[in-house]
């Protein structure tokens, strides 16, 4: 199959969308697929990145959380219909809504929904932009979840999408783990994109009540790492907070190697990858109590050590964080793995393909209602 991927940012860009397009855009190429990435950056480029075919579109609008590249929506207006199946990421982002207005070709639609903002100021927007939402919902074939309670907040807020709505949990990484580098530093992770939501402020005030031998290894960039870096050191924290921002792969396997414990702190997520990845590493991991880290529970079953914890109970949080990375490593957690995301995601491709066909220049929207 000939498969477009639509996407807000591509790979070096990082962040849980990201990770999910450039590890499902791998396992297509391997899987046989001709694969490219229609995606939007400050400066136009086509390029080949482990044989993905990258189009990089002018940015037309470049606000942060509001990016618009008009000649995105241009290209897919004039070919769309070259592709087998359009698979559009992320509600969050305007490039969905290109993918799903002024063509006909198949669309499969993974929303990675929050069901809200990730400000006051875009939270309030949210309800302004849902009929916008509601016709990425109505003009996709399928709508790819990642959890059940993502689907849930979909059908909450697009009822119609029905039994379009299937969920195809997220992936992980399987990697040879060794223990901590040195027994006398416990190094706790927190990866993720630097955004208020994620509440690593949380985490970085929790470290003031943890012994000298803590060190917390902040994975990620985002519009909080200024502040947040200022927060460590008002707090006396600058030897022991270290902020690596944007890793490779190898980079951030050796950091996670290192690591004794994991953390994530945000408060909504449509999976929670940052869990998954620890939990598979053998990390004893602290997380919020919300419904995706909860079910990213589930999936990892008993073996895995994981405890909630309310990041706005400082103490609390701190002794999470101190029996977490005292615990020592545990036994991998037995998770999905990105080739049974692949396999999954191009059942949906046959399937919306098959159906669009049948009907001929239906929209497809129709075809599965």
């Amino acid at each position: 199959m000939r498969i477009g991927i639509v996407a807000n940012a591509y790979h070096p860009d990082i962040g849980g969308v990201e990770t999910h397009v450039k590890r499902l855009c791998a396992g297509l190429i391997a899987a046989g697929d001709e694969v490219e990435v229609i995606t939007q950056h400050a400066v136009r480029s086509v390029e080949t990145v482990d044989g993905v075919l990258v189009r990089r579109f002018p940015l037309t609008v470049p606000a942060g959380n509001y990016r618009l590249s008009v000649p995105l929506w241009r290209w897919l207006r004039a070919h769309a219909g070259e592709y087998d199946v359009l698979h559009a990421h992320s509600y969050h982002a305007l490039t969905a809504l290109c993918a799903a207005l002024g063509n006909r070709s198949p669309l499969v639609f993974t929303p990675h929904y929050h069901g809200t903002g990730h400000t006051r100021f875009r939270a309030a927007l949210h309800p302004l932009y849902r009929p916008l939402g509601r016709t990425i919902m109505n003009r996709a074939a399928a709508v790819v979840c990642v959890t059940s309670a993502e689907r849930e907040l979909v059908l909450r807020d697009f009822p119609a999408v029905g039994t379009r709505a299937v969920v195809i949990p997220n992936g992980t990484d399987p990697r040879p783990i060794r223990g901590p580098a040195s027994p006398r530093t416990r190094r706790i992770l927190c990866v993720g994109r630097l955004e208020q939501y994620k509440r690593v402020d949380r985490v970085i005030r929790a470290m003031t009540r943890l012994g000298p031998e803590h060190r917390l290894d902040v994975v990620g960039t985002g519009p909080a790492g200024d502040r947040l870096r200022r927060l460590a050191a008002g707090l006396g924290l600058a030897g022991r907070v270290v902020f690596h921002g944007r890793l490779d792969d190898a980079a951030f396997d050796s950091c996670l190697a290192q690591a004794s414990a994991a953390v994530s702190a945000s408060t909504h997520e449509a999976f929670g990858m940052a869990v998954a990845d620890a939990l598979a590493a053998g990390l004893p991991t602290v997380a919020t109590p919300i419904p995706a880290h909860r079910e990213v529970a589930g999936l990892a079953g008993d073996s895995a050590w994981l405890r909630f914890a309310d990041p706005d109970d400082e103490n609390a949080l701190a002794a999470a964080l101190k029996d977490a990375a005292a615990i020592g490593r545990t036994r991998p957690a037995i998770l999905p793995t990105w080739s049974d995301v692949v396999g999954a995601t191009r059942n949906i491709y046959a399937a919306v393909a098959r159906r669009t066909t049948s009907v001929g220049t239906g929209p497809v929207g129709a075809v599965a209602r």
